[in-house]
């Protein structure tokens, strides 16, 4: 990948306690980081491939990070503009939506990904309470090198209304995880 941008090298003259610091922050927020990112981009390839330009962005500029502030928020940040640049791309192959709404899913996936993260349990019952065809349809849309348009021609529908009907379903599941979490919790 070649650096078109005017960001520094990698940062040889870090300390090893500045590295220490980068590794163990980048270490507890990926996992984030990366919700974050598929929640912005149509398929799980996109997200890899951005998460894989993001933490080279992030470890290029992490000198210009302020220890104590919120990394979570900066890494999103980078997050965010590597996505854009990744939409700007692929755009001109297919326009999948409008930036506008690319900047609204930032927003809602920094907030989710800023969450604690839910216990697995709880995902799972309310997975549960999907409908068995619901249920087939989440976890086939988040299998590996699956895509909304390769699912929609699998099951002869439109791509625009598959991705109505899975935020149908994400929409379902957030609320019942927002009101089983204070139960649980």
């Amino acid at each position: 990948m070649e650096n078109s941008d005017t960001s520094p090298e990698l940062p040889e003259s870090m300390s090893s306690e500045r590295m220490a610091e980068f590794v163990d922050l980048y270490s507890q927020y990926y996992p984030r980081l990366q919700y974050y990112l598929m929640a912005l981009l149509p398929t799980s390839n996109d997200a890899a491939d951005v998460l894989q330009e993001t933490s080279l962005v992030l470890w290029k500029k992490f000198g210009s990070f302020e220890t104590g502030t919120n990394f979570l928020a900066w890494a999103c940040k980078i997050a965010r503009l590597q996505a854009l640049k990744h939409y700007e791309r692929s755009s001109r192959a297919a326009k999948l939506f409008d930036t506008s709404v690319m900047e609204k899913l930032a927003v809602d996936a920094m907030d989710s990904a800023e969450s604690t993260t839910i216990p697995l349990e709880v995902l799972e019952k309310c997975m549960d309470r999907l409908s068995y065809f619901d249920q087939t349809l989440i976890r086939r849309r988040y299998e590996p090198n699956s895509s909304v348009n390769m699912l929609a021609k699998e099951i002869g529908r439109s791509a625009n209304s598959l991705s109505k009907s899975l935020g149908r379903i994400r929409r379902a599941l957030l609320a019942c995880i927002e009101r089983t979490i204070p139960q649980e919790w």
